[in-house]
């Protein structure tokens, strides 16, 4: 097992505390939200590069998620894949090693065939991250709760594309697959799965990005796959922040080590 953690940075202001906190409660890296503080509009590269070797801290993106990939419209994908192809390159300046990008169409689905749709959002997943790995970046598309795909559709997305996954616990839990289910799915298809976004939620129908181990998710089973199965990849702590003291993250970092160690 090979575990690396980090928290989603996207708070506005200066982002300097936020790398403190994180060299100072031991995480690996940290996400840098491209959607809006981190936008390759308004970063300097070498800054944010310099900031995060001093911390000695690796980063991650997550790239800009407003763009609609699934749209049934071919130039709205056309601009989307463009966007997300400059972001990756960015993203490259910055040092970062990867990127999740949302595997997702905004289209209402009493307009469209759902198999047009399915078929736009498995291009577009393909596109950027055939882009990326010329340029030696990881793309990892994350399964949201959607009307054409969710965690449950991603053994198709496996098919039809080489990108890895983005598996986050919140979203899984809220389309229909508990903690157990996504155990099982980390134990079939953890070759496929680089990335998790932790988060917990109290809530059948919405995620809410708690810390780990204050809601429904069944995390115990999660660890256990993660140890069972010697998975290797990054967990970031996603989850919003109600304050800048950064409690939330550690608390998720504690909770989810003891249940690493525990399993």
């Amino acid at each position: 097992m090979d575990v690396r953690q980090g928290f989603m940075m996207e708070h506005g202001g200066d982002y300097r505390p936020a790398f403190d906190a994180a060299a100072e409660a031991g995480f690996d890296y940290v996400e840098l939200n491209m959607e809006a503080r981190f936008s390759r509009e308004t970063v300097d590269a070498a800054t944010l590069r310099e900031t995060a070797a001093n911390h000695d801290l690796d980063l991650i993106v997550h790239l800009p998620y407003t763009v609609d990939i699934g749209s049934p419209h071919e130039p709205a994908r056309e601009g989307a894949c463009r966007e997300l192809e400059a972001s990756i390159d960015a993203a490259v300046e910055f040092g970062a090693e990867k990127g999740v990008l949302h595997a997702r169409s905004l289209a209402r689905p009493f307009h469209w065939e759902e198999s047009t749709v399915v078929d736009a959002v498995h291009e577009s997943v393909r596109r950027p991250d055939e882009y990326a790995e010329e340029r030696g970046f990881s793309v990892c598309a994350e399964n949201l709760k959607g009307d054409f795909v969710d965690a449950t559709d991603f053994p198709a997305l496996f098919a039809a594309t080489d990108a890895a996954m983005c598996l986050d616990t919140g979203h899984a839990y809220v389309s229909g697959m508990d903690g157990t289910e996504q155990a099982a799915f980390l134990r079939e298809y953890g070759d496929r799965i680089a990335h998790v976004h932790l988060n917990d939620t109290r809530m059948d129908e919405n995620d809410e990005h708690l810390p780990v181990g204050l809601g429904r998710v069944d995390f115990d089973a999660i660890a256990a796959a993660i140890v069972e199965t010697g998975w290797r990849g990054t967990c970031t702590h996603e989850m919003l922040r109600f304050d800048d003291t950064f409690e939330y993250v550690r608390t998720g970092k504690r909770r989810f080590e003891a249940l690493l160690a525990d399993a």
